[in-house]
């Protein structure tokens, strides 16, 4: 997590002009230092923490928060020892070389004139990780919260947490993004992109295995999935937020290259979607954030490479990943009418599958007059075949699909509203209303719909409308067993 401070955007280019670097003594096993924190992660709200060096590594200093390591034993404290040994050799022989390689390096030697990088550990609320402050890189003539310290700040509670790796990993990977974007080009990226490049740094490492459950990426998997419609460009700083962007920067490394974020980072001086569409455009491709946008949400639901190779994710980590959409059942029998309405945000979509019905479907979409909606739709059949249309939308933001023989020929559609508005800011809260609305109908009045009855596959003794409750189910059965039989029903 990165956090940033309003305050030092509008005095950045004084700083450029008063900065003299400072001198300072390397620090020492067992110094004491009070340290700014910042109070919305602290467990009790704290603004700032007294700590000590515990560890004093090649490239890091290992301070932790006082109150917390006095409270344990001299076991723990060794272990504690060891775990630090083991990730400071993790931190110098791995995370440090690949990271910097491939991104770029942090502030050398930094604020405070110490190549050395400042990690504290102290007592944070439930779900946090940890974070870094911007602040931290400026003068306290300046900043007068501020460390000056090249500085990555971690949840005591993870000391022992086997994703310890990838935590450091992962705000580490903002120490370089402020040094790159912000010191070097003098542009503040947006909190998503800083936060999507941080997430892929941890696959880029080679620590997300696919075979590991419990691993890092897949804790990002299970965020996406439990609410995939979250917005990709906007952040509150939830467990989901992180889920959408690393899934997304997931699928934007996968088909186009490290180099689109990397580039983003060193060489774009715009921003967030401004930042990857200018890379694009200077690598002389045709595809624009709304193109991946697009496909990436199609690839979320479909992920198959042999359907479209850009309606998958070529990760092995995210090859069996797939929405589970808002799913609606059309009755069999009779004609129907079915209303779903949802809202959704910019950067989002909602994938609304619809079954059933055993005749001619049509739906209707009403965007309400809003013209930021885009709507593909999927139809499968029974032996998973896909097809991916785009429904053309009028002036009025309605459109029309009409389905024969659906739930006959065709198993399901899936039909995915998105919102993707570029003339509106990454921060930009407002909820965009959509409804869809299905009607079945038979067309040639064939199938006895109008006296109750359906089309079987097989013969039976007398009109559905007259047998009892035990009849009825019986019926029901050997319909099921019969649609098994046939490869058209599955679970």
């Amino acid at each position: 997590m990165k956090i940033r401070n309003i305050y030092l955007q509008s005095i950045l280019f004084f700083t450029a002009l008063v900065f003299v670097p400072s001198i300072a003594a390397a620090d020492s096993v067992g110094q004491k230092v009070v340290f700014f924190v910042d109070s919305s992660f602290s467990i009790n709200e704290l603004s700032s923490v007294s700590a000590t060096l515990q560890k004093d590594s090649t490239n890091l200093y290992f301070y932790f928060e006082n109150q917390w390591f006095d409270s344990k034993t001299a076991e723990e404290k060794e272990e504690i020892n060891s775990l630090l040994t083991d990730l400071s050799q993790e931190f110098f022989y791995k995370i440090y070389p690949k990271l910097t390689t491939t991104f770029g390096t942090e502030f050398i030697p930094g604020i405070d004139n110490d190549r050395k990088i400042t990690v504290l550990f102290s007592s944070m609320k439930d779900g946090a990780a940890g974070y870094v402050r911007n602040i931290d890189e400026y003068e306290k003539t300046v900043a007068p919260y501020s460390n000056q310290r090249e500085m990555i700040y971690l949840n005591s509670d993870i000391i022992d947490s086997p994703l310890l790796k990838e935590y450091l990993a992962h705000e580490f990977t903002h120490l370089i993004e402020f040094n790159q974007k912000e010191k070097r080009i003098g542009a503040s990226e947006d909190v998503w992109l800083s936060e999507a490049i941080a997430e892929y740094a941890v696959t880029l490492l080679g620590y997300n295995d696919s075979k590991n459950e419990n691993s890092y990426l897949r804790k990002r998997v299970n965020a996406f999935l439990n609410k995939p419609y979250d917005s990709v460009v906007g952040w509150d700083n939830k467990t989901y937020d992180y889920g959408s962007v690393s899934m997304f920067i997931h699928y934007l490394v996968d088909h186009y290259g490290i180099n689109i974020i990397v580039d983003a980072l060193r060489v774009s001086e715009k921003t967030g979607i401004d930042s990857i569409n200018d890379i694009l455009q200077k690598k002389g491709l045709t595809e624009r954030f709304k193109d991946i946008f697009n496909d990436w949400v199609i690839a979320s639901y479909i992920n198959d490479c042999s359907f479209n190779e850009k309606y998958c994710y070529k990760n092995d980590n995210l090859k069996n990943i797939h929405i589970i959409p808002f799913s609606n059942f059309i009755p069999f029998t009779g004609e129907s009418t079915l209303s779903v309405s949802q809202t959704i945000s910019n950067w989002s979509a909602n994938w609304q599958k619809f079954s059933g019905a055993n005749k001619t479907l049509k739906l209707v979409f009403d965007g309400r007059n809003q013209n930021y909606f885009k709507v593909f739709y999927i139809i499968r059949n029974y032996s998973d075949k896909y097809e991916v249309k785009e429904l053309k939308l009028d002036a009025n933001n309605k459109g029309e699909i009409i389905i024969p023989n659906m739930g006959i020929e065709k198993a399901s559609v899936m039909v995915i509203p998105l919102v993707e508005d570029s003339n509106l800011s990454a921060s930009n809260s407002s909820y965009f209303y959509y409804s869809i609305i299905t009607t079945t109908s038979n067309p040639d009045n064939d199938s006895g719909a109008d006296n109750g009855e359906i089309n079987l596959p097989f013969s039976i003794d007398k009109p559905l409308n007259q047998m009892n409750k035990e009849e009825l189910l019986t019926v029901l059965l050997k319909v099921i067993i019969y649609l098994f039989s046939q490869g058209k029903l599955t679970f």
